[in-house]
């Protein structure tokens, strides 16, 4: 079978509301696959990792860190639920490149429909190519969606029982935020689950330090939240906090973010600009302040309530 025919092609679903965050954003990711690898590593994953392990004495890398943290968030989720979690549909929202949907379709070999949504096209060109090439083109679909439009999402009779939302809503306004929230209620099954990860801050409302030297913000990080106003938003929406946590710890992920800036420093010795540069700024700003208690990697694990 060519690669064509394993691809798996993403489709368009768009409301009638425009987002003005979205064109930005899609252009901070639009490096080709081997620049963000050398800054990310090979599986792309861009949401911290688990460093500090008994068994892993040895340096450990970002792939692999990043891959037990989203393991540990799996484990959280299973034994912190109210049932068996035994998922007949899911949805990654933020899909990036598509290492978690893969990872996903592992851990839950019996869910017969996962779903990606992303508002970036090439991480999704990318998506179908590589999950369609594992095997995985009859359990996937792919969605050009925001976040805002989960509504419009096909087969609304066919909740999900679980959503994993990972470093998506640090870039997501207010607005954004509670709308996509408010969304994501009305499709997720009763006892379905949610499961977060995303960098709060104390005082947020207080403390708009400044992430980046960058002021155009390509990345949109300047809508910071505090735990309370996250997990309210939750509430207020019909989901019941079941797990709440500090994960990574600040001291692993201020590990990752100088992982990122090294990588960023190692490959390209001749300096970076634009989106790069911003990345290598923030990766130094937020480290220090996950050292001096700030901010803080929050994983959270949502239930719909019946």
């Amino acid at each position: 079978m060519s690669t064509a025919e394993e691809k798996i092609e993403p489709v368009v679903v768009r409301g009638s509301t425009e987002d003005p965050q979205q064109d930005g954003l899609v252009a901070a990711y639009e490096y080709d696959l081997q620049t963000w690898r050398k800054v990310l590593g090979e599986y792309l994953l861009f949401e911290w990792g688990v460093f500090d392990h008994p068994e892993s004495p040895r340096p450990v890398s970002l792939d692999e860190a990043g891959t037990r943290f989203f393991d540990r968030q799996l484990e959280l989720a299973e034994s912190t639920a109210s049932h068996v979690v035994a998922p007949r549909r899911i949805l990654d929202l933020g899909c990036g490149w598509g290492f978690l949907l893969q990872r996903l379709a592992r851990w839950f070999p019996e869910c017969p429909r996962l779903d990606g949504a992303n508002i970036s096209r090439s991480q999704l060109d990318h998506c179908g190519t590589y999950l369609g090439e594992r095997g995985l083109k009859d359990r996937t679909n792919l969605y050009l969606c925001n976040a805002r439009d989960v509504r419009l999402l096909p087969d609304p009779d066919d909740p999900y029982d679980l959503v994993v939302i990972r470093g998506v809503t640090t870039h997501f306004s207010y607005e954004l935020y509670e709308a996509s929230v408010s969304a994501l209620a009305d499709r997720v099954a009763p006892g379905g689950l949610l499961v977060i990860s995303d960098t709060l801050y104390e005082n947020a409302d207080a403390s708009a330090a400044a992430i980046t030297d960058d002021t155009s913000d390509p990345f949109e990080l300047r809508y910071q939240k505090s735990p309370e106003y996250f997990t309210r938003v939750l509430n207020d929406n019909g989901f019941t906090v079941r797990d709440q946590r500090i994960l990574p710890s600040n001291t692993d992920v201020a590990h990752w973010l100088l992982e990122l800036r090294s990588n960023i420093e190692t490959h390209f010795p001749e300096g970076v600009t634009g989106t790069l540069e911003e990345l290598r700024s923030a990766a130094v700003h937020l480290s220090i302040m996950m050292l001096r208690g700030q901010a803080a990697a929050h994983s959270i694990v949502a239930e719909r309530n019946d």
